[in-house]
């Protein structure tokens, strides 16, 4: 069972479905929350040539709300599968690489598929592992055997029992919902690792406009930062809280003012 939620990219959304459909000993059927959107993308899922239950919104779910929404009809009408894969619409997968991974899949473990870019060699989006403090490295199938802390949900397989024991917290309101995901699925003891193979291909966010923008006016990047796309004082705050404690909370949620401010 896939899992995800779109809205209005209908052409990147179909590609993604498709090419999952092409793998042959692998099949997958898939829920989609489409957050109403206007450009046909709920017409053209019904269409597809594949089993697919779409969930809709109202616009307001964004991100994590969308994801949220469809673990929680998953969990309600779809109890009896062995595997359910977290999955970013804008992702394309190599053709049958699922069918190639196969004997990868452990009841115990989550298994997280990289992912390179579309434009250029290299992992755009992976596993996480962090380092020290908040600080963290992204890693793909190149580490080989490493047990990871959490992870970019762009293609992420979780078996059947640590499915049913996690949800996606739904104070977030856009972003920050995966590393979350991962981490309750970590204090539960369970292992996270890599697929040995790349899945497919993403262009990672390019941050030219967003609240990261060193090029724009100050005003103009908090402005940014406190969107639902951006970086909210709340969301940000709560995933330090919730992961990381009270002091790192303090310090870290103030950080992201203090880099706008400097102009960094």
């Amino acid at each position: 069972m896939a899992i995800f939620t779109c809205f209005n990219r209908k052409e990147l959304t179909e590609r993604s479905v498709q090419t999952l459909v092409q793998n042959e000993k692998v099949q997958f059927d898939f829920v989609a929350v489409d957050d109403n959107s206007t450009d046909g993308t709920q017409e053209m899922l019904r269409g597809l040539p594949c089993r697919i239950d779409v969930v809709e919104g109202d616009g307001n779910l964004f991100w994590n709300g969308g994801m949220h929404r469809a673990i929680g009809h998953v969990k309600q009408h779809y109890r009896d599968y062995a595997y359910y894969m977290l999955m970013n619409d804008d992702t394309r997968f190599f053709p049958g690489i699922f069918d190639r991974l196969l004997e990868e899949l452990d009841p115990d473990t989550v298994r997280v598929g990289a992912v390179t870019w579309e434009t250029r060699q290299g992992l755009s989006y992976g596993g996480i592992k962090y380092t020290r403090g908040i600080r963290y490295q992204m890693c793909g199938p190149e580490e080989g055997d490493l047990s990871l802390d959490t992870f970019n949900a762009n293609c992420v397989v979780v078996p059947h029992d640590i499915f049913m024991q996690v949800d996606m917290d739904p104070r977030y309101q856009h972003s920050m919902g995966d590393f979350d995901y991962g981490l309750q699925i970590r204090r539960l003891g369970y292992d996270i690792k890599l697929f040995s193979r790349y899945v497919g291909a993403c262009d990672d966010n390019d941050p030219t406009g967003t609240w990261q923008d060193a090029s724009l006016p100050r005003r103009e990047r908090l402005r940014k930062k406190e969107s639902r796309k951006g970086l909210p004082f709340a969301d940000w705050f709560h995933f330090l809280y919730k992961n990381f404690g009270l002091g790192t909370a303090v310090v870290r949620s103030l950080t992201p003012y203090l880099k706008i401010l400097l102009g960094k």
